[in-house]
């Protein structure tokens, strides 16, 4: 387990609770190892000493501006979680939200990340704690009825090992898509592995169809196949149909 960072914000000094801020902006945006104390403090128009006044080294004070930025993901993603009034449209938010909380992070934040193990380790905790939660939300769906029966556990490992690559500013520079882009497509094969009406086995409903003197399914007609419509997820759909237009590449430099 990673040593937590938390510092109480409200006993600190709306001055020192605005440089925390600030600093948070530049490490997110603008990534942080290439930074040394002095020219963070310049930066940020304050002393070194305002900032080993939040942590006693830059080690301790990145860990700390880390930690705060993930916790407050966390937490976020916790609150949509605990909605169980609507399974699919809470899955549905709860996907959102992961690509939503993704956007600020800049491709050299990403890559800092990935070679500062304190960081690294808050990264990873969050994501197990995630993906988790995913788990639970699809075991309780399919117990609703509302998902089909695919093993949670699975597919939330295998979207956990998805995401721990898609981190990687290399890999995405590939696959020419920014990291919320890629927690998109991510999220639109959650969608359709999940929702009722898709057809998980076509090669045993082929042998089955072929046994009872049927057409196999691909010689049906499209509108008999055709999958039900999963409205909670239409947005998700929408904004990843809107980028198709865009050339590769894109967001590579």
């Amino acid at each position: 387990m990673p040593q937590r960072n938390h510092v109480n914000e409200e006993k600190l000094s709306p001055r020192l609770r605005h440089i925390l801020a600030e600093l948070e902006h530049i490490v997110v945006g603008e990534g942080f190892l290439h930074f040394d104390t002095a020219t963070l403090a310049r930066r940020l128009g304050c002393s070194k000493r305002a900032l080993y006044s939040l942590a006693p080294t830059q080690e301790r004070l990145l860990q700390l501006v880390i930690d705060r930025v993930l916790n407050r993901t966390d937490e976020y993603l916790a609150k949509i979680a605990k909605d169980t009034s609507n399974r699919s449209a809470t899955l549905t938010h709860y996907m959102n939200a992961i690509v939503e909380t993704s956007r600020p992070a800049s491709a050299r934040f990403l890559r800092d990340i990935a070679i500062f193990p304190p960081g690294m380790r808050l990264l990873e905790q969050l994501q197990r704690q995630t993906f988790d939660r995913l788990e639970k939300m699809i075991r309780d769906g399919i117990e609703a009825e509302v998902f089909n029966d695919i093993s949670p556990k699975l597919v939330a490992e295998l979207i956990l090992m998805a995401a721990g690559r898609l981190i990687d500013p290399d890999f995405q520079r590939k696959l020419g898509l920014t990291l919320a882009e890629s927690y998109e497509e991510l999220s639109r094969l959650l969608y359709h592995g999940l929702l009722p009406g898709q057809n998980l086995d076509p090669v045993g409903d082929a042998i089955r169809s072929a046994g009872a003197g049927e057409p196999p399914p691909s010689a049906r007609s499209r509108d008999a196949a055709a999958p039900a419509t999963f409205e909670p997820g239409a947005a998700v759909s929408r904004s990843s149909d809107n980028r198709r237009g865009r050339q590769p590449g894109r967001n590579s430099t």
